[in-house]
C-alpha cells in the first residue's frame, strides 16, 4: 500500500561542498518541515469512477476545480451546477478573485472530514442550498463531496470555507449545502485528514493551498446571489 512519512529535518548547520575550492562550507538553516511520500503500492489509490456514490453527477461539461498543495499535489473536484447553482457560483467567484491563494486547511478531522476557505473578510454570504432549508438537494455527504461550512445553525451563513468529507457523514445531509466531488486526489484527502492533532481539530503542521484554479468546461457561471 502506499505510505507516507512526515519529516521533520531542524537543521542548524548544513555542511556542503563548495564548487571554488572543493573544500567545506558551512550554512545555517532554519528548521524547516518537509512533508515526502514514498510510493511502494498506489493501487489502493487508484479509484475507479464508476464506483463513487455520486457517479450520477458527474459529467464532463461541469467545471473542474484543481486544488494544488503546497509539497503534496493536486485534488481535483468537479462542481455540480444542477444540484446547487448559486453555491457553486459563488464558489466560483472566490477562485476567480484568487481568494483562496496561499490559504489553508485549517481544520482537519481524521475520519470525518478536511476544511479549508476562511477568510478574513469574505466577499459574498449566500442561502445555504439544502433540504432543510426548503431547497431541494439530494447529493448525500459520501466519501469525496464537496460541501459548505457555516455558522451553527444559521443556514443562511455559507459564505467562502468549503469541506471536502473524508469518510461518509450522511447525517450532514440537508443541514449542509453539498456541491462537488472528487475526482483525483483521495490519498492526499486520507492524508490531510490524518494530520489531526491530539489536542485539536488543527493539523500537526501547515498545510498551505498554493492555489485553487477552475476549468469550466464550457459552463457559464452566474453572479452569485448573495444576501450581505
Amino acid at each position: 500500500m502506499k505510505k507516507f512519512i512526515l519529516i521533520t529535518l531542524s537543521i542548524i548547520t548544513v555542511l556542503t561542498l563548495s564548487a571554488c575550492n572543493g573544500g567545506i562550507e558551512k550554512t545555517d538553516k532554519k528548521p524547516v518541515t518537509r512533508v515526502r511520500f514514498i510510493h511502494d503500492d498506489p493501487t489502493p489509490y487508484n479509484v475507479n469512477l464508476q464506483n463513487l456514490e455520486y457517479l450520477e453527477y458527474l459529467n464532463f461539461n461541469n467545471p473542474v476545480v484543481t486544488i494544488k498543495i503546497d509539497q503534496l499535489g493536486e485534488i481535483k473536484i468537479q462542481l455540480f451546477p444542477t444540484v446547487a447553482p448559486n453555491t457553486v457560483n459563488s464558489f466560483i467567484k472566490y477562485i476567480q478573485d484568487e481568494a483562496y491563494t496561499s490559504n489553508e486547511f485549517h481544520r482537519v478531522v481524521n475520519g470525518f472530514m478536511i476544511q479549508a476557505g476562511r477568510l478574513v473578510d469574505p466577499s459574498c454570504t449566500i442561502q445555504g442550498e439544502m433540504s432543510n432549508n426548503d431547497i431541494e438537494n439530494d447529493l448525500s455527504h459520501v466519501k469525496g463531496v464537496l460541501s459548505m461550512a457555516r455558522v451553527g445553525g444559521n443556514y443562511d451563513s455559507a459564505s467562502s470555507q468549503f469541506f471536502i468529507v473524508a469518510a461518509p457523514a450522511v447525517f450532514l445531509d440537508r443541514e449542509y449545502a453539498a456541491f462537488g466531488g472528487v475526482v483525483e486526489g483521495f490519498y492526499i484527502v486520507d492524508y490531510l485528514a490524518a494530520l489531526q492533532a491530539d489536542t485539536s481539530e488543527s493539523p500537526q503542521v501547515p498545510i498551505i493551498i498554493e492555489s485553487i484554479t477552475v476549468d469550466l468546461k464550457g459552463y457559464t457561471p452566474e453572479d452569485p446571489i448573495c444576501i450581505q
